[in-house]
């Protein structure tokens, strides 16, 4: 299949989502282990256990993903002690350095950095912390390449999210927000969730998808990269 994007504009906007799109990695279980090996103490024990249950109530059905995901790094995020600039950076760019960045899909990446060669702008947009996708995207290209993450905020009770968890609807009018009346060329994704930002795009990539997902994709013509 030609990949190649003709870049008669210079306004070629591409989209793809992190988390199970462009890496296997869990920015939640990157920040526990983190804690761990720099904080011994501040988890409570027993919490990965905890963690692990309460997804597999997603997988059944009795809890939303985007409620877990929200809890899980909220939870993480409130172990962080003393929390500063200089611990909240050395501890975003391990998540990335040390869980994200390594068990990154090569493909669709590639794939990136491809389009982004030919001179397109990239959007990567997540329900992870704003600075691990921001570090995340750096890993990318250095420059044209812009991240949509939940962000973060140091706070006198500690470190919490801040603002509305960048999931779903709110995931995508930032989306919306941020290329404005442009056209989306190009958007990938793994979930139902990425449904919305894939039909905005002129071409969609379901990368791995779930069953919703490649159900969706099969019926409307679109990419599919396992």
């Amino acid at each position: 299949m030609n990949n190649t994007i003709r870049n008669d504009r210079e306004d070629v906007l591409v989209a793809s989502d992190l988390n199970g799109t462009l890496t296997t990695g869990s920015p939640v279980l990157a920040v526990y282990r983190w804690l761990t090996e720099n904080q011994p103490g501040s988890t409570p024990a027993l919490f990965q256990y905890r963690l692990i249950f309460s997804y597999l109530q997603v997988k059944v059905g009795l809890k939303k993903i985007d409620t877990w995901g929200k809890e899980a790094m909220s939870a993480v995020l409130s172990m962080v002690q003393s929390p500063d600039a200089f611990v909240v950076k050395a501890m975003m760019d391990a998540v990335v350095e040390e869980e994200l960045w390594p068990k990154r899909r090569e493909l669709p990446i590639s794939l990136l950095r491809e389009w982004h060669a030919g001179g397109a702008e990239i959007y990567i947009i997540s329900a992870a912390y704003q600075p691990a996708v921001e570090n995340f995207a750096r890993k990318i290209a250095p420059e044209r390449i812009y991240a949509i993450g939940t962000p973060v905020e140091i706070t006198p009770l500690g470190l919490n999210l801040a603002g509305p968890f960048n999931s779903r609807e709110i995931k995508m009018s930032n989306l919306l927000a941020a290329i404005g009346s442009r056209e989306l060329a190009i958007a990938l994704g793994d979930t139902f969730a990425d449904i919305p930002m894939l039909e905005k795009a002129q071409r969609a990539i379901a990368v791995h998808p779930d069953r919703r997902l490649k159900n969706q994709a099969k019926e409307q013509g679109w990419q599919i990269i396992e």
